[in-house]
């Protein structure tokens, strides 16, 4: 099925706005989270006892309904996809003149609500919870093999390394699964199967990760059909870079990318005590420059467009500078739709109908809370999808970085890279929307469904469970045919 808008993305982003503008004012945001958080209270007492039983494997239906949420001490803060989830930076989010019409930046007042499942039992969280654990909390660093802080504002330190003890053994399974699949395949990464899904859903090894995003994605093959090229796109950088219109937004957004990642810090201490934001000082911060203004080359027809900082950012943790390039070249050219990032966005469009159709039909529940009392295919007609498509559509054009933990960003994508392809953002979109489903069904208008949305994904820190709920046949928001998705297929199937 194909549904393409043709309406004026920024004329409809900006009446999407105006009522939500209108919505936060006629409540009053401190009285409602003061409501919230007594009921929240209540709903803890009264499942955390059945929240607390541990199940293996996944029962999703079992899993959904023992949710719960909670709300975080004084946690209350505007919503932006393009900050984490602790930080809000001072300049608004940079503009182009020729990609205004893609800076969608919604701000939305929201109060953290915390996510409790049968393997995150929690009260009502505050730090001062975590004094009982002051024995384990040596052994969880503050920061992750990535250089993110810890979800602690999220999370409690006792489950966060409860996890991650049992997440190390598990990794540990996968390699010695891993390796067992490549010495029985003569040490060759083996066509595309049902068994190397299986293998893929349940995890890559973090020192196989990059071979493999690369070889199935079919960067490699681009690297390697392109020896030389990256090179000759950053002479053409340095020699031309006063000529190049992405160049300012380019380098607007290098610190805003990851502030609080350790490898992307660029604040230099002076002596005087003051501090300045200087990315030139920082290496990783100077690669993520030269891949975006590479790819602006590559790609003149999409140039630069937030979202791509994030994208080029994230690999460039896990890859070196040129495969960073030939991978973003993937994701964007070969593995999304076409017209994802260009001036029309008629790809991104296109994912966010074809999602909240889904809504429509799996959750109809959902869809009466969103679809502003019509029904999807009146919405589909006069091209004005629900508010709430405003972050939902920042899910699919980031990868959900973010968004999600870094760890369950790292399995989406393996899944992404490797047989999957967009599929898999609709399952991990539509089971985050199934997760909160009845949430959704009670809340009183788009603002409340806003902060839930917003804070909710934060705390499924448990990626290997996520993912068992992502592909469980009992999740049935998530069965559907290929058909509905008319996107380009995964090139590791291919």
């Amino acid at each position: 099925m194909h549904y393409v808008s043709n309406a004026s993305e920024k004329s409809r982003v900006r009446e999407q706005q105006a009522k939500l503008q209108k919505a936060l004012q006629e409540l009053s945001i401190n009285s409602k989270l003061e409501q919230q958080h007594e009921h929240e209270k209540l709903l803890s007492r009264q499942h955390l006892r059945a929240a607390s039983a541990k199940h293996s494997p996944v029962n999703f239906d079992l899993w959904l309904h023992s949710a719960n949420y909670t709300v975080v001490a004084n946690e209350c803060r505007p919503y932006s996809p393009y900050c984490s989830g602790d930080t809000i930076t001072s300049d608004a989010a940079s503009t182009s003149t020729v990609r205004s019409n893609r800076q969608r930046t919604p701000s939305m007042v929201s109060a953290s609500s915390s996510y409790i499942s049968e393997n995150t039992a929690s009260s009502c969280y505050s730090r001062d919870d975590d004094s009982c654990y002051s024995t384990l909390a040596y052994k969880l660093s503050e920061r992750d093999m990535y250089g993110f802080k810890r979800p602690t504002q999220w999370v409690k330190t006792s489950k966060l390394i409860e996890f991650e003890q049992r997440y190390k053994r598990i990794q540990e399974k996968q390699t010695k699964s891993w390796n067992k699949l490549l010495a029985n395949n003569d040490q060759q990464w083996p066509d595309f199967c049902p068994q190397l899904s299986r293998y893929v859903r349940k995890g890559i090894p973090h020192a196989m990760r990059a071979k493999i995003w690369m070889h199935y994605s079919g960067a490699s093959k681009k690297l390697q059909e392109n020896p030389g090229r990256y090179s000759l796109f950053l002479e053409i950088v340095e020699t031309e870079v006063a000529n190049n219109e992405y160049a300012d937004a380019i380098n607007k957004d290098l610190h805003r990318t990851f502030p609080d990642n350790s490898n992307f810090a660029c604040d230099v201490q002076h002596p005087d005590g003051s501090t300045t934001v200087e990315p030139q000082s920082n290496e990783k911060i100077q690669q993520l420059r030269r891949v975006l203004l590479a790819f602006s080359i590559h790609s003149p027809n999409i140039g630069y467009c937030q979202s791509l900082n994030f994208l080029a950012g994230f690999l460039l943790l896990m890859l070196n500078e040129e495969e960073a390039f030939w991978l973003l070249v993937t994701i964007v050219h070969d593995i999304f739709p076409q017209n994802m990032f260009d001036t029309t966005m008629e790809g991104a469009n296109t994912e966010q109908t074809v999602l909240m159709m889904m809504v429509y039909e799996k959750m109809p529940g959902v869809w009466a809370k969103i679809g502003n009392k019509k029904c999807f295919w009146e919405c589909e007609q006069n091209e004005e999808l629900p508010p709430i498509t405003l972050m939902t559509s920042h899910w699919f054009l980031t990868l959900f970085i973010n968004i999600l933990p870094v760890e369950t960003v790292l399995r989406i994508w393996d899944c992404f890279f490797v047989g999957e392809g967009c599929k898999v953002l609709y399952k991990t979109a539509l089971t985050i929307l199934k997760l909160n489903e009845q949430r959704i069904r009670d809340a009183e208008d788009s603002v409340d469904t806003f902060q839930l949305l917003q804070n909710m994904p934060k705390r499924l820190y448990d990626c290997d469970q996520f993912l068992k709920c992502i592909f469980s046949s009992d999740n049935d928001a998530v069965q559907f045919s290929d058909e509905y998705i008319d996107t380009p297929n995964c090139p590791s199937k291919m």
